[in-house]
């Protein structure tokens, strides 16, 4: 009777257990770099779908007339002509091909929803009753003006209040039929106060259609530059902020970092660099594009996740998602 295994056996058991571990651990490996590759694409696919939301919200709620791009370095910072703007240093977004370069950004001035639709009756009706208006004041029917003032003061950190003749102010801007607001000049982002500057003369400055304005009562506005011409029309917007979406790369390796900038006035010689708030949306943005047309907001975005693995080279190969988004207005 066998008590023991012979040599030959052993060495057959041994040779098999080898197998079945190098095979075994291939798998477990693969398994591994499986895992790490699909844990990183989720999670740039999830990021990269938030911001883009972010962005359509935002956008969502632009004027429309207002939508506009810059040339900008990467630092973020407008370059332009000193002292007299020039037509190549931005472009309207409805001009703008999808595949740009130099324009980076977006920026535009947002009506303010927040107020608008908090209740049931709006804190500003967005109907102004041009029979009784002037040139002193906007009396708006239908309005609560007490509910936006409270509802924008606390939105903008106590930074602009309705009730005050300030630096802060809200702004009207009316819509105009056929898109005039003297009889002789369109409406444009040049008349918006979007291509001021700090080095730019105040006389070459502009915020001649959007007029700051001051809570009197809850259905009027009084108009805080009393003087200028007017166009009073039935129909107007109420905004207390301008936005940019501006993308950053210091370090020249073409993965920016998104940022949003918001809380400044364009309409009192406000820009963002300057004045905004700065909020970081993504780091690692290979592609930022965008298009207007017919109306509808267009844009891009991609976005990469390390997961540190490289190239023959020695170069990192990240993982990559892109969404495509449309903004309906």
């Amino acid at each position: 009777m066998r008590k023991a295994f012979s040599l030959i056996e052993v060495i057959f058991a041994l040779v098999i257990l080898g197998v079945i571990s190098s095979i075994g651990s291939s798998i477990i490996v693969q398994v591994f770099e499986s895992y790490i590759s699909q844990k990183a694409f989720y999670k740039a696919n999830i990021k990269t779908e938030l911001v883009a939301t972010q962005i359509v919200n935002r956008l969502t709620y632009a004027i429309s007339t207002s939508t506009i791009s810059k040339v900008t370095d990467r630092n973020g910072t407008w370059v332009h002509s000193v002292p007299t703007i020039k037509d190549t240093d931005w472009i309207q977004l409805k001009d703008l091909l999808f595949g740009h370069s130099e324009f980076r950004s977006i920026e535009w001035i947002g009506y303010d929803n927040d107020s608008f639709s908090a209740t049931n009756i709006p804190g500003w009706s967005g109907v102004g009753n041009y029979n009784t208006s002037t040139r002193d004041k906007l009396d708006t029917p239908g309005s609560n003006l007490t509910l936006s003032r409270d509802i924008i003061y606390n939105l903008s950190n106590t930074e602009v209040d309705m009730n005050t003749n300030s630096l802060n102010s809200v702004a009207v801007i009316f819509n105009q039929k056929y898109n005039y607001y003297t009889g002789i000049k369109n409406y444009s982002p040049l008349c918006m106060g979007l291509m001021n500057y700090p080095l730019i003369p105040v006389a070459d400055q502009n915020s001649s259609c959007i007029f700051p304005v001051q809570r009197n009562s809850d259905t009027q506005l009084d108009f805080l530059r009393v003087n200028e011409p007017k166009i009073i029309t039935e129909r107007y917007k109420l905004a207390w902020s301008a936005y940019a979406l501006v993308p950053e790369d210091p370090d020249g390796d073409d993965l920016w970092d998104l940022f949003l900038y918001s809380n400044y006035q364009p309409w009192n010689g406000e820009d963002y660099e300057t004045h905004g708030t700065k909020k970081l949306l993504m780091h690692n943005v290979s592609v930022f594009k965008f298009t207007k047309d017919g109306g509808i907001i267009k844009f891009k975005l991609c976005a990469s996740e390390d997961i540190g693995e490289t190239n023959s080279t020695g170069g990192a190969m990240p993982i990559s998602t892109c969404k495509e988004k449309v903004v309906l207005r």
